[in-house]
């Protein structure tokens, strides 16, 4: 996509960190560890694409002009990492709405911010005493609890089966079916009135595919201001409904 300037993820050599090789891991050799959980019931007026504002503007705190550079940045992305080409936004009102791709994939780009009726705690968070709240039969719906995971995206959905580039479809695993999902986006881990947010971008290390009745699994790179590169490993759907069970390191791994 001719113009477009590289994203400012960080990229795979850049996320290497001495924290690799640090002499003081106690959880599991990892520097940093977190689960989250959700198993709940969603909200049944929740509209996530209409949230999505909210999420920006009152949960990251971010201006105007941050969200145009949010929304391009994850657009820059998509491009990079699969091959999909959105237009950036032009005026205000195209930063949160839904744009349809250009060029060869046919996929739509759209915000959106997770149900919190689904329960999105965090029950785990290395070096940290989190509370084990939640409900009757389910997990923290309480949206100003501490633990509660504020989770905010920049998705794009594939509209059909489809070849996709960039650096993934270079890997020679490009076909992707209809309704695959890939994402950017932000965890917001709600830490109390006297601590601020733990908050760590996400982005997709390869496509959401639906596996029928079978949870669907799910790998996102991870980066987080102080802690560096890590890595999510979760899964939703199938039998589960709309549950989560997300495991998050930092460093991704521990292979040297």
């Amino acid at each position: 996509m001719a113009g477009r300037e590289a994203a400012t993820t960080p990229a795979a050599s850049e996320r290497t960190t001495d924290r690799r090789h640090s002499s003081h891991r106690i959880w599991g050799g990892f520097d940093h560890f977190l689960l989250f959980v959700a198993d709940a019931e969603p909200f049944p007026d929740w509209n996530g694409l209409e949230q999505a504002e909210f999420f920006n503007r009152e949960i990251m705190g971010r201006s105007t002009q941050e969200i145009f550079e949010v929304r391009k940045e994850a657009i820059d992305f998509h491009w990079e990492r699969f091959g999909i080409d959105f237009p950036y936004p032009e005026t205000e009102a195209d930063l949160f709405a839904p744009v349809d791709s250009q060029g060869d994939i046919n996929a739509t780009f759209a915000p959106s911010m997770l149900n919190p009726g689904r329960g999105y705690t965090a029950y785990v968070v290395s070096g940290k005493g989190m509370p084990n709240t939640h409900g009757d039969g389910m997990t923290n719906t309480d949206t100003n609890s501490t633990g509660k995971v504020r989770d905010g995206s920049w998705g794009a959905s594939l509209n059909e089966a489809t070849e996709l580039g960039g650096t993934y479809g270079a890997t020679g695993e490009s076909a992707v079916p209809a309704g695959a999902a890939v994402t950017f986006g932000d965890y917001s881990i709600r830490m109390g009135d006297n601590e601020d947010p733990i908050e760590i971008r996400f982005f997709s290390e390869h496509p959401i595919v639906a596996a029928g009745r079978a949870p669907s699994a799910f790998n996102c790179d991870l980066h987080h201001e102080e802690w560096g590169a890590g890595q999510v490993h979760g899964t939703l759907g199938g039998t589960m409904g709309t549950a989560l069970r997300n495991v998050l390191t930092f460093p991704p791994s521990l292979d040297g």
